[in-house]
Parts: structure tokens; sequence; C-alpha cells
């Protein structure tokens, strides 16, 4: 599986101070997926006290990754 970062991901990686290692694990190892909409999915997992969110398309063995931030807690999709 290969993950490349949209230019809108790479500018807010370095906006909210994130670690793509940390980003790279909250895909690899997300503690939930949850389906959101237009074929994205949204992947999070704890580190303390907050959720990575991770917001994806999955294009063949590509993860095109759109946006991410930290989340107090996961909101379920009504999808």
């Amino acid at each position: 599986m290969k993950i490349i970062f949209s230019n809108h991901a790479e500018i807010k990686i370095k906006q909210r101070k994130l670690s793509k290692d940390l980003l790279n694990e909250t895909i690899t190892a997300p503690d939930f997926i949850i389906p959101s909409n237009s074929s994205r999915e949204r992947a999070y997992k704890k580190f303390r006290k907050q959720y990575i969110e991770v917001v994806f398309i999955k294009k063949g063995i590509t993860i095109v990754v759109i946006t991410a931030h930290w989340v107090a807690k996961f909101k379920k999709s009504k999808i």
C-alpha cells in the first residue's frame, strides 16, 4: 500500500504540526474506520486523550490523504 498526501493535506499537516508518521500509523492500524461521503473514508486512532482523524480516498493500492486533524472524539457517519 502506498500513501500519498494531497497538496491540501500537506498544507494542513504543516499548519497543524502533525507528524506524517502518526498519520501513517492511523491509516495502517486505525482504531476505527468510518465511511464518509464521495467515496472517502475517515480513519481514527487515539493518541493520549485525543484522536487523529485522517480523511482519505483509496485508489487501487494507493491511499490519497485529503486532510488530517486532531479531534476530541469521533462522530459516526450518517451514511
